[in-house]
């Protein structure tokens, strides 16, 4: 739920790119620019501290990148019913049975930019909208494609042709149909339909109604699926089992993701070793109370190299209980600590100064491990922060880990959030002001939305143990995003922050000119309809309609161009104060009429037209929609006894080939995996050769697989 979120999507073939310049002036957009298509660009991540690492904290930081492979096809498979079964068909197809002969065809281009864009979404729904999206090319071309590769020696797990397009024909409606399984998470579904049946996500299986589960009582609720066996409801827990305990779905992919942990552990410090161990102790067991103590250890623990792994983030369930597969290795990066070292130390200072009421702040606030970071490997799309862990207890009581990723914000900065925040400034006073701050103030925007945002208050006692999302449901998720954007906003204007810049009142004054230029630009985002559906954006839709109301934004139209300004600079805090206490009293008291008025009332429901407007004038400005990041590509340095010795990073590896990477080294042991990296850095030729052999079988995971107890 802790996430902001940099959105990707489809992208052309990444051009081979030199190292960044090595100087400590902030990076201009085209050192991070690999390639652009139409209103999408590539970039690249950049990770220079990696060897600065020691030797141990490189064995670490390659075995943990490991394991997030090792679990990528658990989030394909979580995000549609048959999407691993397409990733394999896709996978094959581009290996073996491109049309060739002089050059790329039509076809072969189209496939490119549909695979590209399924790798980005892991899947064939927008992870932004939750809108299906499908290729260009024909199914025609597809199966002739399939059978080119076929008899190239692709393994699609058939016996012979016939068999094979049948098995294609099984596929059709999940790749071509567009009004099959039309929405990834759909929280306003069509008449006729609830917001479990009308989701494409596999969260529920088939039949499962959210009715059914009204008085189901879950044992596994962030880890395992709801499915229909006999018309009884049945959890299947995800687990690799161990011992007495039996395996539940996932078992081989979470397996193999345990056996990357262990081989962590061996080159991890004693607190990171038992960390990892309690790790994998829950991905064997799937048992929440194993998943409790290994967060409790995770947040006490502040080891350099660091890793979030696991069923974590809630937004694609409907009704925002089930995790979704997520992998996140990354390494801190000390030089831009500084704004995130500041508000933890001065964690309960600015706790005391919420505007909500004194029953609701914590009066003791733990000291919360705060610091920025560069990632190394993203499942599934990068965030510009994280806040973790989500569980509300485990917080007021022991604190919280929260991160700034510096090299996913000097992306976005640089090829994105800038760009438009000059296109939507008003007058050129702005203007300036925003070449000036606003890469500054989107690093204290994010900093205080982790830190703080969802660090922040305690909940009633009423509650009980019941954590605050059993009563708010599917508007949970929206309210704790808005939430920290508020706590953001609220602080901005702290004379604290003269510590970090004697221009720290022009700062915040940026971060809220840019609040409202991404409200704006967010529309651009949803392509068709009038309503937004993913949480971030309705939380941010719901908190901007709020300071129209209250007469603090003004919405102003200058030779066609629509403008969103800030009326009074002192009258917007105390308006976002407002919604911020109403906030955090909905969240304390678990009332979900409340928070359920505000959002369908303010947060879901926009103007196509303005939309349209946005959609132009960013496409006029030249100004990337999305941005798809390719991550920085590992290499192992191994010595005569094959151990890890070292770890190289290259930028230059195309987005689908690190794709098709990480497919392959995801599905071997530690050992194989490791010495394929090694192979595949000095021969990538030797990817299809490789890929043949391993693929026997069209590596579909099972939709419903046998109950566990």
């Amino acid at each position: 739920m802790n996430a902001l979120l940099l959105v990707v999507a489809l992208a052309a073939a990444p051009q081979a790119k030199a190292p960044p310049p090595a100087a400590s002036a902030p990076l201009a957009a085209s050192d991070f620019l690999k390639s652009r298509s139409k209103t999408t660009a590539v970039a690249q991540l950049f990770a220079p501290g990696v060897a600065n690492l020691t030797a141990d904290e490189k064995r670490v930081l390659w075995n943990l990148t490991l394991a997030a492979h090792a679990g990528q096809d658990i989030a394909y498979d979580q995000l549609g019913w048959r999407l691993v079964a397409v990733k394999r068909l896709l996978e094959n197809v581009y290996l073996f049975g491109k049309e060739g002969q002089g050059g790329p065809g039509l076809f072969d281009k189209r496939l490119t930019a549909y695979l590209e864009r399924f790798y980005g979404h892991m899947g064939n729904h927008d992870h932004v909208t939750g809108q299906k999206f499908v290729p260009e090319f024909t199914a025609g071309e597809l199966d002739a494609a399939a059978v080119r590769a076929f008899r190239a020696g692709a393994s699609f797990g058939v016996k012979d042709e016939v068999a094979l397009r049948g098995w294609l024909a099984g596929l059709r409606p999940t790749i071509f149909d567009a009004s099959f399984e039309p929405s990834l998470t759909s929280k306003s579904p069509p008449p006729g339909q609830d917001m479990v049946t009308a989701s494409a996500n596999t969260a529920y299986g088939p039949g499962v109604t959210r009715a059914d589960l009204e008085e189901f009582k879950e044992k596994y609720p962030l880890n395992s699926r709801v499915v229909k066996e006999n018309g009884k409801l049945v959890e299947l827990v995800f687990r690799s089992g161990a011992q007495k305990i039996p395996p539940g779905l996932y078992a081989v992919e979470l397996g193999r993701v345990v056996d990357h942990l262990e081989e962590a552990m061996k080159s991890a410090p004693k607190d990171q070793k038992a960390v990892l161990g309690k790790l994998a102790r829950y991905f064997q067991t799937g048992n929440p109370k194993d998943w409790e103590a290994f967060n409790i250890a995770w947040v006490k623990a502040n080891p350099r190299v660091d890793a979030t792994l696991g069923f974590v983030e809630t937004y694609v369930d409907p009704l925002g209980q089930k995790g979704l597969w997520e992998g996140l290795v990354n390494y801190r990066d000390p030089q831009e600590n500084r704004v995130m070292e500041l508000i933890g130390k001065r964690a309960q200072y600015f706790e005391e100064r919420m505007p909500w009421p004194q029953a609701y702040k914590r009066k003791r606030v733990s000291l919360p491990v705060a610091k920025a970071i560069h990632l190394v490997a993203t499942y599934p799309q990068p965030p510009a922060g994280i806040n973790l862990p989500n569980e509300q207890h485990i917080r007021e009581k022991y604190g919280s880990k929260s991160v700034l990723v510096a090299n996913v914000m000097e992306v976005a900065s640089a090829l994105r959030r800038l760009p438009l925040a000059v296109e939507f400034s008003r007058t050129e006073e702005d203007r300036a002001q925003a070449r000036k701050h606003s890469a500054t103030a989107r690093k204290w925007l994010v900093a205080f939305h982790e830190v703080l945002g969802h660090a922040s208050g305690q909940v009633d006692k009423k509650l009980g143990k019941q954590p605050p999302s059993r009563f708010l449901k599917e508007y949970d998720n929206t309210l704790e995003e808005a939430r920290a954007d508020l706590v953001a906003l609220w602080h901005a204007f702290d004379p604290a922050l003269a510590e970090l810049s004697p221009e720290h009142e022009q700062i915040a004054q940026q971060m809220y000119r840019d609040f409202l230029v991404e409200g704006l630009t967010n529309l651009q985002r949803v392509e068709k309809g009038d309503e937004f559906e993913e949480d971030h954006q309705r939380g941010h839709h719901m908190t901007v309609n709020f300071l129209i109301e209250k007469g603090v934004v003004r919405q102003t139209v200058e030779g066609g161009r629509t403008y969103w300004g800030v009326v009074d600079f002192a009258k917007m805090r105390e308006a976002v104060g407002e919604l911020l206490s109403k906030l955090m009293v909905i969240k304390a008291t678990g009332d979900y009429a409340g928070i359920r008025a505000l959002v369908t009332q303010k947060g879901i429901k926009f103007d196509p037209k303005l939309r349209d407007e946005v959609v132009a004038r960013v496409k006029a400005a030249d100004v990337p929609s999305v941005i798809f990041v390719t991550a920085p590509r590992l290499i192992p340095v191994l010595d005569d006894r094959r151990r890890v010795v070292d770890v190289k990073v290259e930028s230059t590896q195309g987005f689908i080939e690190q794709n098709l990477e990480r497919s392959l080294l995801g599905r071997l042991p530690p050992a194989e995996a490791t010495q394929a990296a090694v192979r595949l850095a000095s021969a990538p030729e030797a990817l299809k050769e490789m890929y043949r052999k391993l693929l026997q079988v069209p590596g579909e995971l099972p939709a419903v697989a046998p109950a566990v107890p």
